[in-house]
């Protein structure tokens, strides 16, 4: 089956090649021209107009072309008011703690400055502002949006769930990303710096590492024509999704989260607990899953 997907994939990259090629007959058109038609383009079809030349590519993975088409297609202002996760863990009254209280309450927070979501559903660290980074690199960053941008979709179309730690309930999946300038992932105690995670949540982070590439697990129901369910390791999808477009969501997020890391931070201090799936996105990006997990 896999390598039938393969083939077929193939065959549409070549016959996409072959009408880009058809089109360049046609009278020239400045570059100018030609970038913006295809900055109308989804990202996969920007990468097959690659193959036509060398001055095509070079052209379309060119940061000026990368910085306009990654701002023309995503929204980066920040969200006015906290949402999903952000907005949970931002008020108190929606999740417990286990640390004795303040009279006035002042030690009962998750972040010591909640981090920001921009309006395309990314969460990023309150510190960063993309007009402030003198060391962007948009062709990099393009990349880590794009990845992190089919997560989130395969998020509402497969309704994904976190689940791991004898986790009851489900944890909302939702994506984050921040810069990061070392090869090796970060640590726990990074992801707890980074984020300004409350003292009390400090002591013993649930950690897990690895590889993305072992198989998925299916289960399907008794009545197939309602669908099934697929995991990979912490994260499953609902129990009616299209398994085939299951198995290939997670063919793809394999080859990306290889390997990775995944922390419950605030664990036995807190519940439910915010947890990070995170991976290499692009040269200067980590980011990945941001999720919640109610443990017992």
């Amino acid at each position: 089956m896999a390598e039938a997907r393969q083939a077929l994939k193939q065959q549409k990259v070549s016959d996409s090649v072959k009408q880009v090629k058809m089109a360049t007959t046609l009278p020239s058109l400045p570059s100018e021209v030609i970038e913006k038609i295809i900055a109308f383009l989804p990202l996969p079809d920007v990468c097959t107009c690659m193959l036509v030349c060398k001055e095509w590519k070079e052209m379309f993975s060119s940061e000026q072309f990368c910085k306009n088409y990654v701002l023309r297609h995503y929204n980066f202002d920040d969200e006015e008011e906290p949402s999903g996760h952000l907005n949970e863990w931002s008020d108190p009254d929606e999740w417990f703690h286990y640390w004795d209280d303040n009279e006035d309450n002042s030690n009962v927070w998750v972040f010591s400055n909640l981090p920001k979501r921009w309006k395309c559903g990314i969460v990023h660290l309150a510190s960063y502002s993309l007009a402030s980074d003198k060391q962007l690199k948009y062709k990099d960053f393009l990349q880590a949006v794009y990845i992190l941008m089919r997560i989130k979709k395969a998020a509402e179309e497969l309704e994904l769930d976190c689940g791991a730690w004898a986790n009851e309930g489900t944890g909302l999946v939702e994506t984050c990303l921040f810069t990061w300038d070392k090869e090796s992932l970060p640590t726990a105690t990074d992801i707890i710096s980074l984020y300004g995670f409350n003292p009390e949540m400090h002591k013993n982070p649930l950690e897990r590492a690895g590889d993305g590439d072992q198989d998925t697990d299916d289960e399907r129901s008794d009545n197939e024509e309602e669908g099934g369910c697929v995991r990979w390791k912490s994260l499953s999808t609902s129990y009616d999704v299209d398994v085939q477009k299951a198995h290939a969501f997670f063919d793809w997020w394999k080859k990306i989260f290889s390997p990775y890391v995944q922390y419950g931070i605030g664990c036995e201090a807190m519940n439910p607990v915010p947890c990070f799936i995170l991976a290499n996105l692009a040269p200067g990006w980590v980011g990945g899953v941001l999720s919640s997990l109610a443990l017992t």
